[in-house]
């Protein structure tokens, strides 16, 4: 009732929120600048402080990220608390530590997500650790076998497009939905840009290779409406229209409350955005809905929660179609 009323009058609340545990990493993609920013990170109190805060404002859904989130050693017990509070909840994770603490996160997870860039030969070569796709797949196994729904995100770059008929191979053995986006050149700088490697045409090819795919059936992630979008590459958009600091939104290891990753060094209306720490989370949040600028971006998640807030019945479609499936499976 309260997301009707506020998608009815311009309002907004925190409905959905990720939290970034960590910016520090195990890894060192070729892609990703992400470990580079590590610093100040909140304890577990005040995590799960945030949580309680952003739950009484109406969250709803929960993710979890990083880096790479298990680094903590409290991050099972920052996601059991959030489980606790009646969140959906789901945790992006590269797989290398993820098989030690499956049984717990199979008990206090609705979704978890891991980062796959291809077959073996390319997804050790992008991660620079051998070792690293076979603990993917194991790690695949196990959390299906414990009923836990699954799914991967790979993150495309001029060295691994020719692997999405081999990822959406592995889904279909496996049985869980892949996500495909493109890579961008700076994590937290949208007007940084996407990978110049990848141009309009590229998209074009990407976007109905995966439109193809998904009208056959294969275990494609990605709603129409995203796919229009990565059509339309390297415009995606309009961040001025887009739902996050309205009903989404992120906190970072050291509670600064932002729209999203990629907006990170933009900053808020007065240069800065808030701390939750400082002002409180739902606080910090409420000063976000201010109209953000920019063409629009591919990430897949930010993307399709966008058009699902939008009211695109595609998209509401597809997710209701991802959800049900993982339910089958499980």
């Amino acid at each position: 009732m309260r997301l009707a009323v506020a998608l009815a009058t311009g309002g907004g609340f925190p409905f959905s929120a990720t939290f970034i545990l960590t910016h520090r990493c195990n890894f060192q993609c070729a892609y990703c600048n992400i470990p580079a920013a590590a610093g100040a990170e909140m304890t577990t109190a005040q995590f799960c402080g945030a949580l309680d805060e952003l739950r009484a404002a109406g969250l709803v859904r929960a993710s979890f990220s990083g880096g790479e989130a298990l680094l903590r050693r409290d991050a099972p017990e920052i996601l059991a608390h959030a489980r606790g509070l009646g969140l959906m909840t789901s945790l992006n994770t590269n797989a290398w530590m993820t098989g030690r603490h499956l049984d717990t996160l199979a008990q206090c997870l609705d979704l978890l997500v891991i980062s796959l860039d291809g077959p073996e030969r390319v997804h050790d070569m992008v991660r620079r650790r051998a070792g690293s796709y076979e603990r993917v797949v194991t790690v695949l196994r196990a959390a299906r076998e414990r009923g836990l729904a699954t799914a991967t995100i790979t993150v495309l770059t001029p060295d691994n497009l020719d692997v999405i008929d081999e990822v959406l191979a592995l889904a279909r053995e496996l049985g869980f939905y892949a996500y495909f986006q493109p890579a961008y050149e700076d994590c937290f700088d949208h007007e940084a840009g996407i990978d110049p490697g990848l141009g309009a045409e590229i998209f074009k090819i990407v976007a109905e290779r995966l439109g193809r795919a998904r009208a056959a059936g294969e275990p494609v992630g990605a709603s129409p409406g995203y796919l229009e979008r990565l059509a339309n590459g390297p415009t995606f958009g309009d961040c001025g229209k887009c739902s996050a600091g309205r009903f989404w939104g992120t906190v970072l290891p050291d509670g600064r409350v932002i729209p999203c990753h990629l907006q990170e060094r933009r900053g808020g209306g007065d240069g800065k955005f808030l701390n939750g720490l400082e002002v409180g989370f739902a606080a910090a949040f409420r000063a976000l809905r201010r109209p953000m600028t920019g063409p629009g971006c591919a990430i897949s998640p930010y993307q399709e929660t966008d058009l699902i807030f939008s009211l695109d019945r595609r998209a509401i479609a597809a997710a209701l179609r991802r959800l049900l499936g993982a339910r089958a499976a499980t």
